[in-house]
């Protein structure tokens, strides 16, 4: 075994068993990693493309949401400016 692989070895790794018609056994075998352990990062890998791709909806939302919250920050900062005007600036 050849021990810890960076991340960026990782991904080359993965990368290259998406690309090419070699085993996993055979890809495995060449870059000395654990058969287990290069399905458990081929899923994390596979995960987080998957939730990266679900997220692109929720920033959607997110973005409505922040736009609903400056309309009401606005509408907000008129209220209070007519109050000002009704009350003459007076403070108790």
């Amino acid at each position: 075994m050849r021990g810890k692989f960076t991340p960026e070895q990782k991904y080359e790794i993965i990368m290259e068993s998406l690309n090419s018609n070699i085993t996993v056994a055979e890809l495995c075998r060449k870059h000395g990693v654990a058969p287990v352990n290069f399905r458990k990062w081929r899923e994390k890998f596979l995960e987080g493309g998957k939730r990266a791709l679900g997220e692109s909806n929720s920033g959607n939302d997110y973005e409505k949401e922040i736009d609903d919250l400056k309309k009401i920050i606005g509408e907000q900062s008129l209220i209070i400016n007519e109050l000002k005007k009704i009350s003459g600036g007076r403070r108790r």
